[in-house]
């Protein structure tokens, strides 16, 4: 699983979100522009994608290698 488009927020962030009134200070994952942002959202996909498949292989490999 990826955290790709969650916020890891700090102390620090969290104080500031409760003085923040007008919703300006969080910032996630920003690109420059819109194929950067695509191309890091598509590497986030097929890393969590290749993950997946070597927990699915490592787990038939244990239960039917026996």
């Amino acid at each position: 699983m990826t955290d790709f488009l969650f916020a890891r927020p700090s102390l620090i962030d969290g104080v500031m979100s409760c003085v923040d009134l007008f919703g300006i200070a969080p910032e996630y994952n920003n690109s420059s522009n819109a194929e950067e942002a695509d191309r890091r959202a598509r590497q986030a996909d097929i890393l969590a994608l290749r993950n997946d498949f070597i927990f699915a292989c490592n787990k038939v490999k244990t239960e039917y290698a026996k």
